[in-house]
């Protein structure tokens, strides 16, 4: 069991996976647990050191019940945070999946040194486009309602267990995080990340490719766009194979 510690007192939870081979980092959504990770982890960590963790306000992480205790550079710091911890000196390979694909952006823009490329599974250009199709009242909606919370992650492709895993925290962790997500921008700043990165998108994903993907390419050339058949917004889940394939051949190719 382990914890690193953040500079406002909370305790982010981290697993760290093989010691030897390039280091990939795995970060969570707006779900928050590490759990749609664990079967890729499971057939990366023999070739690579991975390490994932769980969000504040999710799992086993720490939980401040403060709004102000909530937002994307917060989380980019407990990403920073979590590598101190693990002894982590060579530049990673970051791993996202939804809002976790900001948390890395930021996380660059603070540690450009550190990151040697960045995948983003269902990623979006930032809170402030989003907001242009997914209001603050659907985000929010629901969340005292482990139930609905469920519903509304396996609508979007995610699994039944790790939905239930997902659901069962704190409501207000949930609407903190929301308006984390929705209060990120970006700017222009997508033009100063400089590393390889690929954005895998799902072909059934309800984010608007045009207005919320293309954005991100444009603006960095070194960004390329990988689109999965008959998937929705969890690609880690929904297409672990695909996945899987990518990852490898991404850090494969960063090496040559």
């Amino acid at each position: 069991m382990s914890f690193a510690a953040t500079d406002d007192g909370q305790e982010i939870y981290f697993r760290s996976h093989g010691t030897t081979g390039p280091i990939i980092v795995f970060v969570s959504g707006y779900f928050g647990v590490d759990n749609i990770w664990q079967p890729l982890i499971a057939n990366l960590h023999t070739q690579y050191r991975c390490i994932s963790y769980d969000n504040r306000g999710y799992g086993r992480s720490s939980k401040p019940t403060s709004p102000d205790s909530y937002s994307i550079p917060h989380h980019a710091a407990d990403l920073h945070e979590v590598l101190q911890a693990c002894d982590v000196t060579d530049r990673v390979v970051l791993v996202t999946h939804s809002m976790g694909c900001n948390i890395a952006a930021a996380y660059y823009l603070a540690h450009p040194d550190r990151v040697a490329g960045i995948i983003c599974s269902a990623g979006y250009y930032d809170g402030e486009r989003v907001q242009k199709f997914l209001s603050q009242e659907i985000l929010t909606s629901g969340v005292e309602s482990p139930s609905q919370c469920v519903s509304f992650y396996t609508s979007m492709g995610l699994d039944k267990v790790t939905a239930l895993e997902a659901a069962k925290w704190p409501a207000y962790g949930r609407r903190n995080n929301a308006n984390a997500l929705l209060s990120f921008a970006m700017g222009d700043r997508y033009a100063m990340i400089k590393v390889p990165a690929l954005m895998v998108v799902g072909e059934k994903d309800s984010a608007a490719l045009e207005e919320l993907i293309t954005p991100i390419l444009r603006e960095m050339p070194s960004c390329k766009l990988e689109v999965l058949k008959n998937v929705r917004h969890f690609p880690p889940t929904e297409a672990p194979g695909e996945m899987e394939r990518l990852i490898r051949g991404f850090v494969e190719n960063l090496s040559t």
